[in-house]
């Protein structure tokens, strides 16, 4: 018994390297983050494997993943000076980023490649950035972004109720010339009705949808739907659109007898920056400060 119980000790020493080198290559900051100057770190689980990654790595594989491959470099430098404040903003408290807490979509150097992004470009981007943050009477900003307004962009209290100065609606007139400025969208009466019940557990029925019951109760001055009343129950425009998911909460409609179509102008939330407007701004001539500087006034680099 003592023999088996010495070879279980010694195979248990013999494990803790192995097991501590897994631990180590999870974990470990990567090579990216221990050559960076700026320190900041995203803890991210992909595939299974948790480990912490420096903020070049994480803004290339963010900005690759949100921006087209013939994006200009004055965007590119818009979105790692945005990603930037928005991981700073997420760390004010003293706690790390953590990557699904910040909610954007991550491309590996594989994905990268296949989508055609050119790494060199956007690494620069970041490069020529480094350490610039979005500022707001000395703190990093809530830098939110979004793809393609309506022509406008929205206040931060239209949609969420709370009110920060440097997000208030802009002319972003740019939008009006992107390929998804405008989509119709066909939905059945008994996929709206399923939608809004699994997320709301209301028991509208199928005649609840007709023209009388349907109602835009108020727009706010940018256009977009603040609420809408189905069947006597009310939504907000923000929430009406992420149950059914429309691209926009600036819509319009029309009740057909087998269900309702939808214009939808724009697509995301409509606050803060334009990632549409912003590249075409760029291809104006501005440069990645005056950008920022429109789409978040008030605001200093």
């Amino acid at each position: 018994m003592r023999v088996r119980f010495r070879w279980i000790f010694i195979g248990c020493l013999l494990a803790i390297p192995y097991v501590g080198t897994q631990i180590y290559q999870n974990y470990r900051p990567s090579a990216d983050w221990e050559q960076s100057a700026e320190g900041l770190t995203v803890h991210m689980k992909q595939d299974g494997v948790e480990r912490v990654i420096g903020f070049d790595e994480y803004a290339v594989g963010v900005m690759a993943a949100i921006l087209e491959p013939n994006s200009h470099e004055e965007t590119l430098k818009v979105m790692a000076v945005v990603l930037r404040t928005y991981v700073r903003y997420s760390c004010r408290n003293g706690t790390m980023a953590e990557s699904q807490w910040l909610g954007q979509p991550w491309l590996s150097a594989k994905e990268r490649l296949a989508k055609g992004m050119d790494e060199e470009k956007l690494r620069r981007a970041v490069a020529e950035t480094s350490g610039c943050e979005i500022l707001y009477s000395g703190e990093p900003i809530l830098p939110l972004f979004f793809y393609v307004s309506n022509g406008k962009t929205r206040n931060l209290s239209d949609v969420w109720g709370q009110t920060l100065d440097y997000l208030i609606s802009v002319d972003s007139s740019w939008d009006k010339g992107s390929g998804d400025y405008m989509e119709k969208i066909f939905m059945s009466r008994k996929k709206i009705l399923r939608a809004l019940a699994e997320a709301e557990g209301t028991g509208l029925s199928l005649d609840q949808l007709s023209e009388s019951m349907v109602q835009i109760v108020e727009k706010d001055a940018a256009g977009y739907v603040k609420q809408i009343q189905i069947g006597g129950q009310v939504y907000s425009g923000e929430a009406f659109r992420c149950l059914l998911n429309l691209p926009s909460a600036c819509f319009d409609y029309k009740v057909k007898n087998d269900g309702i179509e939808f214009t939808c102008y724009g697509r995301g939330h409509g606050v803060g920056l334009s990632i549409y407007g912003a590249n075409a701004m760029a291809e104006e001539g501005k440069d990645w400060k005056e950008i920022i500087s429109w789409y978040f006034p008030g605001t200093g680099v």
